[in-house]
C-alpha cells in the first residue's frame, strides 16, 4: 500500500528530492565524520583499546572538539583516560608537491584564525589532556615518531590532511604507537579520481607495503569518501 502510494505520488517524490538537494555535501560529510569518530571511540572503549586520540589536520577544530565531547560521554561507562593531540599549521598546506596538486586543496581554503580555533579547543577540552602541535608536518613530525613526542599508544587516529605527502608523514610518525585495535580514519580516501598513486589512498598502500608487523581490516566507510581501518598485529 505504502509503496503504491509513493510510486503514484510524484509530488512527494519531487518534494523529497528537492529537500535533499538543498542539503550541503560539506555539512553532510561533517556530520558523517562526527558519527565515524563516535563509532571509533565507542568501539575502542568497548574493546578497551587504551591510548591517545591523534588528529592530523585540525583545521577549525570542529572534529577535534567533537572527539573530546564524545569521549566525555563515553567515559561515563568506560574510563579510557585518553590524551587528545592535534597537528596543524593553521596556515594551509605550505609547499605542495606537484603530484599532490588538487583543485580543492588550495592553501587559501584552509587558512584559519589560529587564535580563535585554539581558544575554542581550550574551552571544549577543559578537564581533559589536550595538546596541539603547531606547524607544517615537514617541520613537526618528519623523521621522528610518536616516541619522540612522549605519545605511547594510539587509540583513534584521524588523518584529515587530504594529500599524499602529509598523510605519509602522519603514518610514519604514528608507526610505533599502532597497537591491536587502533582505528585509523582517512577522511579523503577516495579523492584524486581514484588514482592509486595519489592522496591518502596511496600513502596508506605504501605504508602497508613497508610494514609486516601490522594488517588492517576495513572497518567502515563514511561520508563522501572517508574510510576507517582497524589494526591487527600479525
Amino acid at each position: 500500500m505504502l509503496f503504491d502510494l509513493i510510486k503514484n505520488n510524484l509530488f512527494v517524490q519531487d518534494s523529497v528530492a528537492t529537500l535533499v538537494s538543498y542539503s550541503s555535501p560539506l555539512v553532510e560529510h561533517s556530520i558523517a565524520k562526527y558519527q565515524a569518530i563516535k563509532k571509533a571511540l565507542f568501539l575502542t572503549a568497548v574493546d578497551q583499546t587504551h591510548g591517545s586520540y591523534l588528529e592530523f589536520g585540525v583545521f577549525t577544530g570542529s572534529s577535534f572538539n567533537f572527539a573530546i565531547k564524545m569521549h566525555k560521554k563515553i567515559n561515563r561507562m568506560w574510563n579510557m583516560d585518553s590524551e587528545f593531540i592535534g597537528f596543524d599549521s593553521f596556515l594551509g598546506f605550505g609547499n605542495i608537491d606537484k603530484d599532490d596538486e588538487h583543485p580543492w586543496c588550495k592553501t587559501s581554503n584552509f587558512m584559519v584564525n589560529e587564535e580563535k580555533v585554539l581558544k575554542n579547543i581550550k574551552k571544549c577540552g577543559k578537564g581533559e589532556r589536550v595538546r596541539i602541535i603547531k606547524g607544517y608536518f615537514e617541520d613537526t613530525i618528519k623523521n621522528i615518531t610518536t616516541l619522540d613526542n612522549k605519545i605511547n599508544k594510539a587509540r583513534v587516529v584521524l588523518i584529515d590532511c587530504d594529500l599524499k605527502e602529509p598523510a605519509r608523514l602522519a603514518l610514519e610518525f604514528i608507526r610505533p604507537s599502532i597497537q591491536e585495535g587502533t582505528i585509523i580514519l582517512f577522511d579523503e580516501y577516495l579523492c584524486f579520481k581514484g588514482n592509486t598513486n595519489k592522496g591518502e589512498y596511496s600513502a596508506f598502500n605504501e605504508f602497508l607495503d613497508s610494514c609486516s608487523e601490522y594488517s588492517f581490516r576495513r572497518a567502515f566507510d563514511y561520508g563522501y569518501g572517508g574510510r576507517a581501518f582497524i589494526a591487527h598485529i600479525t
